[in-house]
């Protein structure tokens, strides 16, 4: 498997709830499209942290997506699609992506 995740902000101006519509409602049935795409994944950063044991993160960022492919090759394959131009372009539209942190990920299953 071949995945990586995407830790962001919202773009300035936009509301929480107007970030999270969009995230949900709009963003999600096009990066869904990619072909390989085996898991897509949101996690909204909550506003607390009860519960949560040494949280930390980075001020202001509103979320994290995972995405996972079956190889490489299927994730430059999705990267590179004609389906990849309409999620890129959406990105713009509620994500600050000059803030962004991209994470290449490695699964190891523990549980």
């Amino acid at each position: 498997m071949h995945t990586i995740a995407f830790l962001f902000k919202r773009k300035p101006g936009l509301t929480r709830a107007e970030f999270e519509h969009h995230y949900k409602e709009v963003h999600a049935p096009i990066a869904g499209k990619l072909p390989g795409l085996v898991e897509y994944r949101h996690y909204p950063v909550r506003e607390a942290n009860q519960g949560d044991v040494h949280a930390h993160i980075p001020p202001g960022f509103d979320a994290l997506s995972v995405y996972t492919f079956e190889s490489v090759e299927a994730a430059e394959a999705a990267w590179n699609s004609p389906e990849n131009g309409p999620v890129q372009i959406d990105t713009l539209e509620f994500i600050d992506v000059e803030t962004m942190i991209t994470l290449p990920l490695v699964l190891r299953r523990v549980v």
